[in-house]
Order: structure tokens, then C-alpha cells, then sequence
């Protein structure tokens, strides 16, 4: 197999409302709105007062997104004895009907994506609104991140699904319990985060940030080589890091393990655990995936090089 080098780093330190400001969400989608997202509150419709049922007026006639957008509704008084009807085109260009139930001097957000607001029609005398949207959100140093939710109450009978996209560019979701005035965070690391969700109203207000911890991309090992790896880690400036391995498989025809639910376990070489310097190891028995972790936050970066034994040509 021909050497395969995988870098990571540097890495920032944690941010906690890296993917998602301070918000008391009811169920549904958590408005991403962190420090790393792409959003805005009043790119639909500014903040106006209808004295009654009718349309908002649109920020243009239609709005034309760059890409498809989670629509958000902003009320800042009482408006769940009202709904919000959302009128448009969905990302395959077909026309897009969504009603929403006003939110209480919070945000509301519509289950799908729109690429084209044409309407927003509201059915009653509501309060101040504004009507914004948000696609994704990403993490400083383009870096794959664990995802933590920190929540100020008791959310225990909650969970949250994170969607997004791992470190190799694939979609997948997963499911986090929620935690009790404490910090959750997810197995898996996560290169965008495209989506968040609560499964009930939130009891107190939380926000969605990232680790200091960051994840190279994925090595995948020939099943039918010869097992025996060689492994070296170029360490450059400052940066501690653990070299990982799993024989879970997303992509296996029979038993594939989801992305989030992956073990993966640290090497059994001490050398290479925790390390700060530069080093080289090896696998006796090739694994499915291997991979290099920075465990904290590092001005400097790791380029790990997997080299598997080989039968060489015939």
C-alpha cells in the first residue's frame, strides 16, 4: 500500500457558542446562530409590527438565497396565538408551504429549507417580528470538532440530534442525551454542523459550541494485505496527539457500525499516546481505520504517516 499522510492542527481553544447562541428553543430546530455560522436575523423581512393578518413586507420581492436556509421567525413579545405561513421553493426548484407556530420573545424555526422566500403572512395582530434564515455552521482552523451542547437547566429529558459532515466529507447524524446543567458532547467529530435539534422545549437556555479537541481525516487499511503497519507522527511547533484506531466500519455490507456510534481505540504503543514529539510506532494487526487526534488546544500540528506492509508486485 502506498504511504497515506493525514495532518491535523492547529487547534483554537473551545468556543461554547461556536454553532449556536444563547437560546431557550421550544422543540424542533435550534437556530445557529454561534460565533461560526452563516445566518442572519432579518435577511427575509425587518423587524415590523402587523396590526393584523396579512403579509410581512419581504426585504425583496422574492428573497433569493445563496443556498438552501432554515427560515427563522423572531418575535419579541407573545405570538404563539399566531402562525406564520412561508411560501417559496425548496432546493429542487418545487414550490415550498411551511406554517409555523409564533414564538414567546423567542425564535421559531421552519423544518425545512427554502432556497426562495416569495411570502411570510402572519394570522394575526402580532408583535414586533423578523424573519432571518441560517445554513450551516464551521470551525476556526477548518478543523473537524467534537459538537457541546451546554445547558443552564435540567434538559435529562431531552436529546438533541447533530447533523452534519465528518471529517471525510460524509453526511450523518447523531443522537446526544441531554445533560442537567451541564455539558454534553458528541462521540464523533465534526467537520460542518448543518443542523441541530431539540426533542422538546428546552427548560433553560443553552448554546452549542466545540471542543479544543480536533481529528485528522480517516486512513482506510487494505483487508487483504499484509497486516503489519508502520506508522510515523511529525510533530511541527507545539501540539500533543494520539494516534487511534477502530475496527468499526460505516461502509460495511453487512455489519456497518453509524459514524457516531464508532469506537475508537488509542494506540497500544504509550509512545504515541499523549505525545509531544515526534515519533514512530506500528500496527501489528491492521485495523479498519486509523487516525491522529490533537488532545488540546496547539499553535502547532501533527502530520501522521501510515505506511502498510506489502506483497509487492506480481
Amino acid at each position: 500500500m502506498q504511504a497515506k499522510t493525514l495532518s491535523v492542527g492547529p487547534v483554537t481553544a473551545a468556543v461554547t457558542n461556536q454553532i449556536a447562541a444563547s437560546q431557550t428553543p421550544n422543540a424542533g430546530q435550534i437556530v445557529l446562530n454561534g460565533a461560526g455560522a452563516t445566518f442572519s436575523i432579518d435577511n427575509i423581512a425587518a423587524a415590523q409590527d402587523p396590526a393584523g393578518a396579512g403579509n410581512l413586507t419581504l426585504a425583496s420581492s422574492p428573497v433569493t438565497l445563496p443556498q438552501a436556509r432554515f427560515v427563522y421567525i423572531t418575535s419579541a413579545a407573545d405570538d404563539t396565538a399566531f402562525t406564520f405561513t412561508v411560501t417559496g421553493v425548496d432546493i429542487n426548484g418545487r414550490p415550498l408551504t411551511e406554517v409555523v407556530t409564533g414564538g414567546n420573545a423567542k425564535a421559531v424555526v421552519t423544518t425545512q429549507r427554502f432556497v426562495v422566500v416569495s411570502n411570510v403572512a402572519v394570522s394575526g395582530n402580532a408583535g414586533s417580528v423578523r424573519v432571518g434564515s441560517f445554513v450551516n455552521a464551521t470551525f476556526t482552523g477548518a478543523t473537524a470538532r467534537q459538537v457541546t451542547i451546554v445547558a443552564a437547566g435540567n434538559e435529562s429529558a431531552n436529546t438533541f440530534v447533530v447533523t452534519g459532515t465528518d471529517v471525510n466529507g460524509t453526511v450523518f447524524s447523531e443522537t446526544v442525551s441531554g445533560p442537567n446543567a451541564t455539558t454534553a458532547t458528541t462521540s464523533a467529530y465534526f467537520q460542518t454542523v448543518t443542523s441541530v435539534t431539540i426533542s422538546g422545549n428546552a427548560a433553560g437556555a443553552l448554546t452549542v459550541g466545540m471542543t479544543n479537541t480536533a481529528s485528522s481525516p480517516w486512513v482506510r487499511f487494505d483487508d487483504f494485505a499484509p497486516s503489519n503497519i508502520s506508522i510515523q507522527c511529525n510533530v511541527s511547533g507545539s501540539a500533543t496527539y494520539t494516534v487511534q484506531s477502530t475496527l468499526d466500519d460505516p461502509g460495511d455490507p453487512f455489519t456497518p457500525v453509524a459514524i457516531g456510534s464508532m469506537v475508537w481505540v488509542n494506540s497500544s504503543d504509550t509512545n504515541v499516546v499523549a505525545a509531544t514529539t515526534t515519533q514512530q510506532s506500528n500496527f501489528l494487526f491492521a485495523p479498519k481505520f486509523a487516525r491522529v487526534i490533537l488532545t488540546t488546544t496547539s499553535t502547532g500540528s501533527v502530520a501522521g504517516t501510515f505506511l502498510q506492509s506489502s506483497l509487492g508486485p506480481k
